[in-house]
């Protein structure tokens, strides 16, 4: 009996090992992932694997991301400064910095990328994406951080399953015996910018336009900070309590350096957080840190508590820019200035 289940565990494990090790269309999995509100993942695969117009600075990070940098603005901006660059807004919304790593292994892996801007919020969040399992490659679903990572397992169980799924999509789809569920629209272009507007995928428009009081401001920030999971382990185990966001953030300024790509902290917090970013000021003292917070204050800028509108867009992206454009200039090559400030 002992033997039996041996055997049938080892058949099991090698079985699962094949469909984890089965091919298929990449392009397949960043379609999986596109919610009606807000679609972006098939882009952001097009943006870097199929549109010939360079990334020489690219925006990695979730929804702060995308209501505060407008990657069309920014680019024109710069131009006007003199300075020489094709921008890329590649955000994923949710929080969960291992989503960020796959988007930057995506960029670095196939582009030629001279800064990489990481959003940094005012509070470290802890869970991970949890999206991570629809984009990320089958090695890095196995090497994920284990402790403390609440998703790891369910992660690892949904991926034969998902893996299996890409392979006979990718096989029916070549030979047109199915039709896909999702139809990628047509190509929008190298800037696919939410910050002004969101054409959802019932093609309907929202204008991100609305604007509070102070008092509204107040209100929608306490109601926020009400929602967050406070620290649970005392300060001296921060490396097990914060170990997956910090992980995945150290894999990607190491890749970035293999790279020879240059990482930059953006600092995006909610209204109403400290003006200095002091998970940059601890956690990376060495890097270099753009903080807009200066330009954040005014709450007529707030889309809510957490994501500027178009105003506050508009804002953020112009001090980005002149940042860029002209604090500690550096020369990247190719004729693309990059600066920062602290």
């Amino acid at each position: 009996m002992v033997r039996f289940v041996c055997l049938l565990t080892a058949v099991t494990l090698i079985v699962l090992l094949a469909f984890t090790l089965l091919p298929h269309d990449k392009f397949l999995r960043y379609q999986a992932l596109n919610d009606g509100q807000a679609p972006t993942a098939y882009w952001v695969y097009e943006r870097i694997n199929r549109d010939p117009t360079p990334i020489d600075v690219a925006f990695v990070g979730t929804s702060r991301t995308a209501f505060s940098i407008h990657s069309g603005r920014l680019e024109e901006r710069l131009a006007r400064s003199g300075v020489r660059a094709h921008v890329a807004n590649l955000h994923i919304v949710k929080m969960g910095r291992n989503m960020q790593f796959v988007i930057a292994k995506e960029l670095l892996t196939h582009r030629k990328v001279r800064v990489l801007f990481l959003e940094m919020d005012d509070e470290e969040v802890r869970t991970p994406h949890p999206d991570f399992i629809y984009l990320a490659d089958a090695t890095d679903v196995v090497d994920a951080p284990l402790f403390i990572n609440l998703r790891y397992f369910s992660d690892l169980a949904r991926l034969p399953g998902r893996q299996l799924g890409l392979f006979f999509d990718t096989v029916l789809q070549r030979r047109q015996w199915t039709t896909p569920d999702f139809v990628v629209p047509p190509y929008e272009g190298p800037h696919f910018d939410h910050a002004q507007y969101i054409v959802t995928l019932d093609g309907v428009r929202h204008d991100r336009d609305d604007h509070h009081t102070l008092a509204q401001m107040q209100a929608l920030s306490k109601k926020e900070d009400e929602s967050l999971t406070p620290r649970i382990l005392p300060r001296s185990l921060d490396w097990l309590e914060y170990r997956v966001p910090r992980y995945y953030i150290e894999k990607i300024m190491t890749l970035a350096a293999e790279h020879h790509t240059r990482v930059v902290l953006l600092y995006l917090p909610r209204f109403g957080a400290p003006q200095t970013c002091d998970v940059c000021a601890r956690l990376y003292p060495n890097r270099d840190v753009v903080n807009p917070w200066a330009s954040m204050q005014e709450p007529g800028l707030w889309e809510d508590a957490s994501h500027m509108n178009w105003d506050g867009a508009q804002r953020v992206t112009d001090h980005v820019a002149g940042e860029i454009a002209s604090r500690h200039l550096a020369d990247a090559g190719d004729g693309v200035r990059v600066a920062v400030g602290h």
